[in-house]
């Protein structure tokens, strides 16, 4: 009796980027951050592929693509009204400048380190 290989489902990142190595987007707002506060919730998506975490915007010319792969967390004190932090917003510093990502911060860590590879 030959033993079959049972397909698993969820997103497979074996080879080079490209369109058979993409995960399904997850949805998931984001928004800017200045000195003087956090901007509009913008509706977009996470789309995962080997090396990038890039958040799309829903709306073209709404906002540009952000790189989320090496983004660093941290910049706003927990809890701070003022930013309207909550468990499921992770704050986070990236090239684009300080934004905050609408995806519980425990997520965010675990689909960055898919992504890269190694722990964010």
């Amino acid at each position: 009796m030959a033993l079959k290989r049972k397909k698993t489902a969820g997103p497979q990142f074996a080879g080079p980027p490209g369109a058979g190595n993409a995960a399904a987007p997850v949805p998931a707002r984001l928004r800017m951050v200045t000195e003087s506060g956090p901007g509009p919730w913008l509706p977009g998506a996470l789309r995962l592929s080997p090396g990038s975490l890039l958040w799309v915007p829903d709306k073209a010319g709404s906002s540009q693509p952000i790189e989320l792969a090496t983004a660093t967390r941290g910049f706003i004190t927990p809890g701070d009204p003022a930013f309207g932090n909550s468990a499921d917003v992770t704050d986070l510093h990236t090239p684009a400048g300080q934004v905050q990502l609408e995806l519980d911060p425990t997520l965010f860590e675990m689909s960055q380190e898919l992504v890269t590879g190694s722990p964010g």
